[in-house]
């Protein structure tokens, strides 16, 4: 049975939970069994839909399930939960606590390209930190907490992807150390990363596949064939789950009605953008914004 409390939750709804300021992409905070924050995900299934969360766990224990494997976190250990990953939280000790990062994927290619860097993450979500790599973990989360207070640098943009770089790297020599693979994205990967960045915004005027193929000098059928090997799912898919990310941040952070957002991603009806958003959501979007506003 499907659990009730599901829910896809991107980096502009976390931020406003949370409330930071979300024009900046990577956040370090401290949470303990009492924090506010953990009531709110134990035992609720959802899935983190553009944001890649480090959980570096110093005392206690909690439960993960990380695309339905279950690992149980402890002193120090790293969890690595990648975007798109469906993950519940449960069985929390009353003396846990834990430094979270938290990165926003599409405002660099770095931190996108660790689901191609690192291919067994998915696998083996968990690790059990050596001393040094702890403490350097550490002081990079203290850097990026003092550094998130200023969001309005203007330099904040050459900061973030600084950031992003020297997190990627570290994470790399931690799986190196484990002999668990590390290697560059093939020409098709660094091709696919691109295409879920161009969606983004390229969702909102080009829904057909096509488009892309062309973009790319590919067959509508070759361009399908090389997205389905990599990611396990079609262009299309890709294509629909970008325009129900974008709908998604419309319905949670503004108060526009359907027809109005139906304009704003250029359906040609407000009928056919409810029609859409209920095949891919499940449910209409207003439906979605009243269960959202609950969560």
């Amino acid at each position: 049975m499907k659990d009730k409390h599901h829910k896809t939750i991107d980096y502009q709804y976390i931020t406003r939970e949370l409330d930071l300021h979300s024009e900046v992409s990577n956040y370090a905070f401290e949470v303990t069994a009492d924090s506010p924050l953990m009531p709110r995900i134990m035992d609720r299934s959802v899935m983190v839909s553009d944001t890649v969360i480090l959980w570096l766990c110093h005392s206690g224990s909690v439960v993960a399930s990380i695309n339905g494997t279950s690992h149980t976190i402890g002193a120090n250990q790293l969890l690595v939960v990648l975007a798109g990953s469906h993950c519940r939280f449960s069985l929390l000790s009353s003396d846990f606590s834990a430094s979270v990062f938290m990165s926003f994927i599409s405002h660099s290619s770095q931190v996108d390209s660790i689901v191609t860097t690192f291919p067994r993450v998915q696998q083996m979500p968990v690790v059990t930190l050596l001393p040094q790599e702890e403490n350097t973990l550490t002081a990079l989360h203290h850097y990026v907490e003092l550094s998130s207070q200023n969001h309005r640098s203007p330099s904040r943009i050459d900061i973030d992807n600084n950031i992003l770089a020297l997190l990627r790297s570290e994470l790399i020599d931690i799986f190196l150390r484990r002999n668990l693979a590390v290697r560059e994205a093939t020409p098709d990967e660094q091709m696919v990363k691109q295409f879920n960045m161009m969606l983004t915004s390229s969702s909102i005027e080009h829904r057909d596949v096509e488009y892309y193929a062309e973009y790319y000098g590919l067959t509508p059928k070759r361009f399908a064939a090389k997205v389905k090997r990599i990611t396990g799912t079609t262009p299309s898919d890709l294509i629909a789950s970008a325009v129900i990310r974008n709908a998604k941040r419309l319905l949670l952070s503004t108060e526009l009605s359907s027809a109005e957002i139906s304009e704003k991603l250029n359906f040609s009806t407000p009928s056919f953008f409810c029609r859409y958003f209920k095949r891919y959501a499940g449910m209409a979007p207003q439906a979605w914004r009243g269960m959202s506003t609950t969560f």
